[in-house]
């Protein structure tokens, strides 16, 4: 780990204000002090991120982790620059990181019986529960799983069990034992 810097992708708020809880309590596999500008970068196009990131001069390679809820998103990063890189893994959360809500009132089971009317995890959840009301928005999601990040680590860890995806293709395979 300590040749390669990592690059933690996060495709949106949620997203970027969960990984933050994992590092600031210490229970990711990185610490801050391993991650590319030492933060969780909030960037989905390759594009922008080789122009943003990979134009500096670094004496160790890189290695991605994309936390992204689809399969259908792209990332191809020019020839050029692929030589700076080590490895693109994509972690989901699908059908989207507020799931994450649903598994922890233990309505998971609910939630995807009442599929047939493709709800949205984040709509269920804003019309389901009251502890939550802003489920996208970087400090409310920061504030709600910063008071029980043991909480969140056991969530993501049954999140990576009901998954369609492998548990290394989820943000479980980041945690610490």
């Amino acid at each position: 780990m300590a040749n390669e810097l990592i690059a933690l992708l996060a495709e949106g708020a949620a997203e970027q204000a969960i990984l933050d809880v994992l590092l600031d309590n210490d229970k990711l596999i990185y610490n801050r002090e391993e991650l590319l500008n030492e933060e969780i970068l909030r960037e989905r196009s390759a594009t922008r991120f080789q122009r943003r990131y990979l134009g500096l001069s670094f004496s160790k390679k890189i290695k991605i982790y994309r936390i992204l809820d689809s399969k259908g998103e792209q990332f191809k990063l020019g020839k050029a620059y692929q030589q700076n890189i080590s490895n693109i893994i994509n972690l989901y959360t699908t059908p989207e990181i507020e799931i994450l809500f649903v598994i922890l009132h233990h309505d998971y089971n609910n939630y995807t019986k009442k599929q047939k009317t493709k709800l949205k995890p984040s709509i269920y959840v804003k019309q389901k529960y009251s502890d939550l009301q802003h489920v996208k928005n970087y400090h409310d999601v920061y504030r709600f799983w910063n008071s029980q990040p043991d909480q969140l680590v056991i969530v993501l860890k049954e999140y990576a069990r009901l998954s369609i995806h492998h548990v290394e293709q989820t943000i479980a395979s980041l945690l610490r034992n």
